[in-house]
């Protein structure tokens, strides 16, 4: 078998292992390397059907929740603002059929999840750090510069 044959090959088992983590349960990511924050993502497997107490985030072609219609990218939509030390949840769901979004949130969340269409993930931490930053999709796609939000953390 050829060196470049078995590089694919094991790409393709990489990434079959983060799909089916994700798709199999909890996933929690550690703080980037020297962030401040130092609170962990919990990530789980959604429907797309808002719980009470979340934030509902919907990726399709008019960007965010509509963020095209709002101005985006000069203003950033939806905002999300919580109180430091609360605990935030949020539902993002992918309701375009055509492609996939990603949804990563600056500081707190910057690996992020790639949505396939339909998929919808529960992403839920505690917001340690005040400030504002931004939420946005982690891969391009055809709006991807619409795909831009605010999560305000106020002390």
């Amino acid at each position: 078998m050829s060196r470049s044959r078995r590089l694919v090959i094991g790409g393709v088992a990489v990434a079959a292992v983060l799909v089916l983590s994700f798709v199999t349960g909890i996933v929690s990511f550690p703080p980037p390397h020297g962030s401040t924050n130092n609170s962990p993502v919990s990530v789980a497997s959604s429907t797309c059907v808002r719980p009470p107490g979340f934030f509902l985030i919907i990726a399709d072609l008019s960007g965010f929740n509509d963020s095209i219609a709002h101005g985006a990218p000069v203003n950033l939509w939806p905002i999300i603002r919580v109180q430091q030390g609360d605990v935030v949840h949020i539902l993002v769901c992918n309701m375009d059929m055509s492609q996939a979004h990603g949804f990563s949130i600056q500081s707190y969340f910057d690996q992020g999840v790639i949505l396939a269409p339909g998929d919808a993930y529960r992403i839920v931490f505690a917001a340690t750090v005040p400030g504002t930053f931004v939420m946005y999709c982690n891969i391009f796609c055809t709006v991807h510069a619409f795909m831009v939000a605010r999560l305000i953390v106020s002390n």
